[in-house]
């Protein structure tokens, strides 16, 4: 039984070493020869030599059969069962490393793409092709060309180091280090990497990208950058075919034509459906002239673009609350249009500025050149500023158009239901009395003290009283509420929503 196993050993190490052994299937001419100082055998003439499974063709060659090795020349082609298919001017093939080096106008190719390069390495063992001195991979979308490359061709994998270029229909990416599977047409890059299209631009240093749906992922040091916006994140993914994006952690987009920059943590940008918007510690910062900056918060902002991808409209919704230093403000929901510079407030808004509250069911204001223009009060509008510690003058009526100049209240004109409360001082600013007076309309003029005069228009009735004689229920208007507590003292209070007063 020994001797039996034995033989059977030697004889399967017999076929296993025939099998390794390569095979000369044809040639025109054998003569004997010597080639580099070793004896070999010269072959030409359609040359072919077969090896396990794969088959070598060329018009000449030096055969080391004791070597088990050939160096071939003209017309180089590699069969590799089927799969793979070689091809080159000069080969150097080793039947016992089965590693084939061939030079010169070399195509590598397999059901997925093709590979060029002038020197090129590969294991037949391992499925493996090595490229040093620079190479192109184009498959049915794609080129691809670095100066360091390996290709697996059993995973369809290649990996692409050193001055990467992409190029696409859509885009050309940049990169110092790129996978690409030709399998699923996705491309991991890694290091600095650029992808730029007519659209727009990206900056990653670590992400994917399908080629073959146009959906991507980038991650570290994430920018995103088209004619008018730069969007900044520590993650982005893109759809380039949707025009859509999701961003997340330190998002950022800063629009340079209209000087505005909105943060968050969370962003969805619909590139062709014209829009930003933002949640998780939303911020909106509008830039002026004067880089006195107003800066915003919401629960969702949202910004619209137009065709040239220049912001018009900007939304805030939910919790919102604005400060610069000469205005402040707070609404459940507001909305700017940037060409008109006019910003509508909704649903209980207020505004402050210097020593004065404005207040009612909506609210519209002009800028002009960054700074407040007028504001229309509409329904139970309110006007309130403080005169001193106990007191406040104040304007209501239906609706209220308010004009300022130097970013103070200049004048207002109350339309429907004037009522005022104001109190008169002399020169030493000592109090004279209290002004009650109503009107179906009036127009109220300020000064740097307070209200300067009250012209009282259609039906009036105003009376000067002394303090002490007037009840303290008659120096407030119906409706009279300081809303002092809520209003943002800095930038960093608008992210503070206070509940209500007791």
């Amino acid at each position: 039984m020994k001797y039996i196993l034995l033989f059977i050993i030697l004889a399967l190490s017999i076929n296993i070493s025939a099998q390794r052994k390569i095979k000369l299937i044809r040639a025109d001419k054998l003569s004997p020869a010597t080639y580099n100082g070793k004896k070999v055998q010269k072959l030409s003439g359609k040359v072919i030599f077969k090896h396990e499974a794969t088959t070598m063709h060329c018009d000449s060659a030096f055969f080391y059969d004791s070597e088990n090795s050939l160096d071939a020349f003209g017309n180089i082609y590699i069969n590799d069962n089927d799969s793979v298919h070689i091809y080159g001017d000069t080969l150097n093939y080793s039947g016992n490393t089965k590693l084939a080096e061939l030079h010169s106008n070399v195509r590598l190719r397999d059901q997925k793409m093709t590979l060029t390069t002038e020197h090129l390495r590969y294991n037949l063992k391992t499925k493996v092709a090595y490229y040093y001195t620079g190479g192109k991979i184009i498959d049915t979308d794609n080129t691809l060309t670095s100066r360091l490359g390996h290709y697996y061709s059993q995973e369809k994998t290649i990996y692409f180091q050193h001055n990467v270029i992409l190029v696409n229909p859509n885009y050309t990416m940049h990169s110092d280090t790129l996978i690409y599977n030709t399998r699923s047409k996705t491309s991991y890059f890694h290091g600095p990497t650029n992808i730029i299209s007519e659209e727009n631009s990206i900056y990653c240093e670590n992400g994917w990208y399908n080629t073959d749906n146009n959906t991507s992922r980038y991650q570290k040091n994430t920018v995103l950058r088209n004619k008018a916006q730069e969007l900044f994140a520590d993650s982005l993914y893109y759809d380039r075919d949707l025009g859509y994006g999701q961003a997340f952690i330190n998002v950022k987009l800063i629009d340079t034509v209209k000087n505005i920059v909105v943060s968050g943590h969370y962003a969805e940008y619909f590139e062709n459906g014209g829009s930003t918007i933002f949640a998780d510690s939303s911020l909106a910062i509008i830039i002026d002239e004067e880089n006195d900056s107003l800066f915003m918060h919401a629960d969702t902002l949202r910004i619209e673009f137009d065709s040239s991808n220049q912001a018009k409209s900007f939304y805030a919704f939910n919790r919102v609350k604005f400060f610069r230093s000469d205005i402040q403000g707070k609404c459940d929901s507001l909305v700017y249009h940037m060409q008109d510079s006019i910003m509508i407030m909704y649903n209980e808004p207020l505004i402050w500025g210097s020593n004065s509250q404005l207040s009612g069911m909506k609210i519209r204001a002009l800028i002009t050149n960054s700074k407040l223009d007028k504001i229309y009060i509409d329904t139970n509008a309110f006007v309130l500023q403080h005169d001193s510690l106990k007191y406040y003058n104040q304007v209501a009526g239906k609706n209220m158009l308010a004009h300022f100049k130097d970013d103070k209240i200049d004048k207002v004109d109350v339309f429907g239901n004037s009522q005022s409360v104001y109190f008169t001082r002399d020169e030493d600013k000592e109090l004279i009395g209290v002004n009650l007076g109503s009107s179906s309309d009036m127009r109220v003029e300020f000064n740097d003290d307070g209200v300067s005069n009250i012209i009282y228009l259609n039906k009036p009735t105003a009376s000067l009283n002394p303090v002490a004689r007037v009840s303290k229920r008659a120096l407030y208007l119906r409706g009279f509420k300081s809303y002092e507590h809520w209003r943002p003292k800095n930038k960093d209070e608008i992210f503070i929503w206070e509940p209500a007063k007791l």
